[in-house]
């Protein structure tokens, strides 16, 4: 029975697969293989090319403060590219090597970060996507002689190293992301043995700002906000089968180029499975760019259902709007600012 796959084993083989691809192996007689130069040094008579990827190190991500142990860890790994050609059509196996070593350099030079790859989760969890960029690493006679000097009698064929960053070790258990805070307060103790005893402050959500979106840039993102009563807010919280919560509902006033289209996105968290996406998207169009508190009353609004309402937990609704991008052609994805529905 194989071992199951990591995350680690995933990428290293989306990035075998693409040499693979980019080579035509299949049509060119070529096996492209991971593991170490040794054990890819084809036998006598053998009559495939090979390349070889040698994952011989492995780093921690230099940027940002080291993850929790049941958080995505980000890694940058070291890879050294090898050729071991064959002979064929009175072309020497050393001109071989250049060809197959010049294709690789080429691929990676046209395309450095390679295609978004799905990464599957383990014990059921949730996977992730990544984009893993190639840095070429120029390495020096000491590091190549360390290198090869492990490699028992094998004899040096031209190889490349690369840096490739940034590779995912997601864990078997992963955190579940905590709720948002949706109001602050602050309440005063006369002594400390009263520290651990509830709130008993008053808490106020975040005042609701007039807001301009300048919609003149590309990249303009929407504004949005809930419109009860005739009184905007983006922070709503009521208890579970309360009165107010059964009254509530909810409008939305999303701000931006006037007329263009934006989708109204749900996501929701509970303790037991932290944030996910929920209920359907709305599709809906923004009403120009300003966004004004004391037009509430008279503000077009978009009708929207909070995607449950029978346990407490946390809903947070995004507007989001989809461009192509001038520059490159990519279509790009822009989210609004969040509004927080808290149910307790």
């Amino acid at each position: 029975m194989p071992l199951p796959d990591s995350s680690l084993s995933q990428v290293c083989r989306s990035i075998a697969d693409f040499v693979s691809s980019k080579l035509a192996a299949a049509q060119n007689h070529i096996q492209v293989r991971i593991g170490n130069p040794a054990s890819a040094a084809p036998a006598q008579g053998d009559s495939d090319h090979r390349i070889n990827l040698f994952f011989y190190r492995v780093e921690p991500n230099a940027f940002g403060p080291a993850p929790a142990p049941n958080e995505t860890w980000l890694l940058r790994l070291h890879c050294l590219i090898t050729s071991f050609a064959v002979e064929e059509d009175k072309v020497s196996a050393g001109e071989n090597d250049l060809r197959l070593l010049g294709s690789v350099l080429s691929a990676f030079h046209e395309r450095p970060i390679l295609e978004p790859v799905t990464i599957k989760g383990g014990n059921g969890s949730p996977g992730t996507t990544v984009r893993t960029q190639m840095v070429f690493q120029p390495l020096g006679v000491d590091e190549l002689n360390h290198l090869w000097a492990t490699q028992g009698d094998t004899a040096y064929r031209p190889s490349v190293a690369y840096e490739i960053a940034l590779v995912p070790i997601l864990p078997k258990s992963p955190r579940v992301g905590g709720p948002l805070v949706g109001a602050v307060g602050f309440a005063v103790r006369s002594d400390a043995a009263g520290r651990h005893e509830p709130f008993g402050g008053r808490a106020a959500p975040p005042p609701v700002e007039a807001r301009e979106v300048d919609s003149g840039l590309e990249d303009w993102a929407p504004r949005v906000c809930f419109v009860a009563g005739g009184a905007c807010a983006e922070s709503v919280a009521f208890a579970v089968g309360s009165p107010a919560l059964a009254a509530f509902a909810p409008r939305v006033w999303v701000a931006g180029a006037d007329g263009a289209a934006v989708r109204l996105l749900w996501e929701i968290w509970d303790a037991q499975a932290g944030w996910r996406p929920a209920a359907a998207a709305v599709d809906t169009v923004a009403s120009g760019p300003r966004l004004d508190p004391d037009r509430a009353a008279s503000a077009p609004t978009t009708a929207v259902t909070l995607p449950f309402a029978d346990h407490a937990g946390q809903a947070v609704l995004y507007a989001e709007r989809t461009y192509r991008r001038a520059a490159d052609g990519a279509q790009v994805s822009l989210r609004s600012n969040p509004l927080l529905v808290n149910l307790f």
